[in-house]
């Protein structure tokens, strides 16, 4: 699968027509991307100490970059996977962040591990995107589910409470809206603790932001379409 150049490019002369290109994540996004606040950003993220929860992950991952872009005083790296977090850990030692980073191997459901890094590094804000996200895997194991997308996110929500974090940024997911499985239904769960913590609690601000599918990331339709394509197809369409 290519992409050829516009009609009106090739008449202009721009272009020529063997130009083909890969497909790229931007040619499905189908409008512009969204321009960011970057003001309110720097705001939020300049010279705190802000702590990323599955920071391995692909999500986690590309907000480690983009806050490590923003001048955080610090910026803590956790996550249950040595080898993702030794990824992570390198890919911003490559941009140049590495005096920024301390990567902290840590499950969100240890209580006792969540209560050493609060007190030791004291963030002020946590951005939790550490879930398990494979609808198809969750269905068939709901407990790993909800144990580490529900309790995780209570723990580490009472962490963060107990130690005065400001800001607290739940990573949902657009599958918690009326969820018709299990992975949604315990990011929905996710979300309603931390609406009775907000309910119950002054001095931490929790905020929730769902995320649709998200275009590259592991587990998505984009690379594996691409993977299925390179092997000759058939490209899996789920209802």
């Amino acid at each position: 699968v290519r992409v050829i150049p516009s009609m009106s490019d090739l008449a202009g002369g721009r272009v020529r027509a063997t130009d083909l290109r890969p497909v790229s994540v931007e040619d499905l996004l189908g409008r512009q991307p969204a321009q960011l606040d970057d003001a309110a950003i720097d705001t939020l993220i300049a010279g705190r100490t802000v702590l990323v929860t599955g920071a391995g992950g692909s999500i986690g991952q590309e907000i480690c970059r983009q806050v490590a872009a923003r001048n955080p005083g610090r910026l803590l790296l956790l996550d249950q996977c040595e080898v993702l977090l030794y990824q992570t850990e390198q890919a911003l030692i490559a941009a140049g962040a590495g005096a920024l980073i301390t990567p902290l191997v840590g499950d969100v459901t240890d209580e006792a591990r969540l209560r050493e890094v609060f007190t030791r590094f004291c963030p002020e804000l946590v951005l939790h995107a550490a879930a398990h996200k494979h609808v198809p895997l969750m269905e068939s194991q709901p407990g790993e589910a909800l144990k580490n997308n529900v309790l995780g996110t209570l723990r580490t929500a009472q962490a963060a409470v107990e130690n005065g974090v400001s800001d607290f940024v739940l990573i949902s997911t657009d599958k918690a809206v009326r969820p018709t499985n299990l992975m949604g239904a315990s990011k929905r769960l996710a979300e309603m603790v931390l609406q009775a913590l907000a309910a119950t609690n002054s001095g931490t601000k929790f905020s929730m932001v769902r995320f649709g599918n998200v275009l590259g990331s592991s587990g998505s339709v984009v690379p594996k379409f691409r993977q299925q394509i390179r092997d000759g197809g058939p490209i899996t369409l789920t209802h």
